[in-house]
């Protein structure tokens, strides 16, 4: 008797919509469980990737790619993570957060009109698809807070004190002038529930403001406050249409496309990083609060090899061998010093290296 075989096919994936998801559909699928699977090693690969950038614009800078080991490397992924964890979670602050903010608590708002029916969605019998207006968006939402971010950055050359007074009363102004804006815009502001409403969202937006305050103040300290005038300008410029873009691409985008919103906020990051480093140097203020880089000056106890070493560079220091005074420290990964006085620089064994002394900090800062 004949044997039949029936195949059984496969099981259909069907999506919401009712049809069959393309391959590059799986595959965003597949990606979008991978990350919220490891949420934590993805947020600790991005600051490390942050950190990482920072110190490779920082060799870069000094022209020395240091010879590691793998207890260097491991000392090198430790200092990129604390460093890329700071300014991660500062470029976070600014570049991702007020997006957020807009995005799940203003724009998306049913009370507002920031939406508009695309033309013609209403003809095939399905329900009329809704868009944002990005025009609505940047004269309610984005013309005020370039305002604020401008006056906020004006307002550092003052110094810290005055730039916190002056945060505080654009907070205010700024609550009071989007409680007006939001009331003009919302069909149930004669009601008390209106004017609940109008609070909540002028509060969410004043946050993203204040968000935004605390993280270029910080940022700013750390690059050395740079007082030059034309670098400051520059600065300004590139950090405010940085910070006033990203915002209004997480806000349309993070709802239903959060991964787009984050590859925009991690681009506008490192566009960021990669300026802030070409015109003020952030990546050496970051180094000089390890105590290595320029502006931070040692003295060295050499040993009798270190000695020969130095004589034969024909190396001048302020002191009489076996010391050297007045001496940078650009790098100390791998297995040499990165060094330089007189403005000449060298590499020295660390086992030709006795004693390091370092001047007292607190005599440092009271100078």
């Amino acid at each position: 008797m004949p044997t039949i075989t029936i195949a059984t096919p496969e099981k259909l994936i069907v999506s919401q919509n009712g049809t069959t998801p393309t391959e590059p559909q799986q595959l965003s699928s597949a990606i979008d469980k991978l990350l919220k699977a490891n949420t934590t090693l993805t947020v600790w690969l991005i600051f490390l990737a942050i950190g990482g950038g920072i110190l490779a614009l920082y060799y870069a800078r000094i022209g020395y790619l240091p010879d590691m080991e793998w207890k260097s490397a491991l000392i090198y992924l430790f200092i990129g993570s604390i460093i890329g964890g700071v300014i991660g979670l500062l470029l976070t602050m600014s570049l991702y957060l007020p997006g957020v903010i807009w995005s799940e608590t203003i724009v998306y708002d049913p009370s507002l009109n920031f939406s508009y029916t695309a033309p013609g969605s209403d003809q095939s019998g399905k329900e009329p698809v809704t868009e944002l207006c990005i025009r609505s968006i940047v004269k309610y939402l984005g013309l005020a807070f370039l305002l604020v971010l401008l006056l906020s950055h004006i307002a550092l050359l003052a110094g810290g004190g005055f730039y916190w007074g002056f945060a505080a009363v654009l907070l205010v102004t700024t609550f009071e002038a989007m409680r007006v804006i939001f009331r003009r815009t919302s069909p149930l502001a004669d009601s008390s529930e209106g004017e609940r409403q109008t609070i909540k969202l002028a509060s969410w937006f004043t946050i993203s403001v204040f968000l935004n305050q605390i993280s270029m103040y910080l940022i700013y300290r750390l690059s050395g406050s740079p007082a030059r005038r034309s670098t400051f300008i520059i600065l300004t410029l590139l950090c405010t249409s940085g910070v006033w873009i990203a915002a209004h691409v997480v806000a349309v985008r993070h709802r239903y496309h959060a991964r787009q919103a984050v590859i925009a906020a991690l681009v506008l990051a490192g566009l960021l990083l990669f300026s802030a480093d070409k015109f003020s140097s952030l990546s050496t203020k970051l180094m000089n609060r390890y105590g290595i880089g320029e502006d931070q000056q040692v003295n060295l106890l050499l040993s009798e090899n270190g000695r020969r070493i130095v004589e034969n560079l024909e190396l001048q220091s302020s002191c009489s061998l076996p010391k050297m005074c007045n001496v940078e420290i650009f790098s100390k990964v791998g297995n040499e010093y990165f060094l330089s006085v007189g403005g000449k620089t060298f590499t020295l064994p660390k086992s030709d290296v006795i004693s390091i002394q370092a001047e007292d900090r607190t005599v440092r800062d009271q100078h």
